[in-house]
């Protein structure tokens, strides 16, 4: 009989520890799941603060559209990755099809190309002509260079810019960018600009 009664007790006791032990994995998956939700949440507040920030230091003072903006970007960057394959072929041809007129009239001249000139960093480098300033000054200086936003100088002129971030010793985030591409809007359609020497 006192057999029986602690084999009871016993058997009893093992029932209970499986069950408890039981409860404790149905519960462990829902404590993961919702882990898992909470940083995707935290995720997209931050890409969207991010799109609104660019879009703002984009666009400043102007009242350019959130579409517009969009629009235009999308175009700007096209034109740039296949400005990229261009200037890897040096492909000269293509390039001028998608310089402005007023760029390619001022470029031209043999006395603006003899300014251009003399600024180069390597001396005794001659332009004779635009395909001389497409090669020896144009890749050069954005062949591997990665753009990342425009900047609105107005709603038919743009900068294309790659943007860096950088904290000072205050921890204070710097943000400064390089101007690689300007572009003039015409006849609705993204032109690359070539700057005049002194612009």
């Amino acid at each position: 009989m006192k057999r029986i009664k602690i084999n009871l007790i016993t058997f009893s006791l093992i029932g209970l520890f499986l069950v408890s032990c039981g409860t404790t994995k149905v519960e462990s998956p829902i404590v993961t799941e919702e882990l898992k939700e909470e940083p995707s949440k935290k995720e997209i507040v931050t890409k969207e603060n991010t799109e609104d920030d660019e879009y703002s230091r984009s666009i400043g003072t102007l009242a350019v559209s959130k579409d517009t903006f969009n629009s235009d970007k999308t175009e700007i960057i096209s034109i740039i990755e296949k400005l990229s394959t261009i200037m890897k072929d040096f492909d000269y041809k293509s390039w001028l099809l998608y310089i402005d007129q007023e760029s390619i009239n001022y470029w031209q001249q043999p006395v603006n190309l003899k300014k251009a000139q003399s600024k180069l960093p390597v001396k005794g480098l001659r332009l004779r002509n635009l395909e001389d300033y497409f090669k020896y000054v144009f890749v050069p200086s954005r062949a591997g260079r990665m753009v990342s936003e425009i900047r609105y100088e107005s709603d038919t002129y743009v900068k294309a810019v790659q943007v860096t971030t950088k904290a000072d010793k205050s921890k204070n985030i710097q943000e400064r960018y390089v101007v690689y591409y300007y572009f003039n809007k015409i006849d609705g359609h993204w032109m690359l600009h070539l700057p005049e020497i002194g612009e």
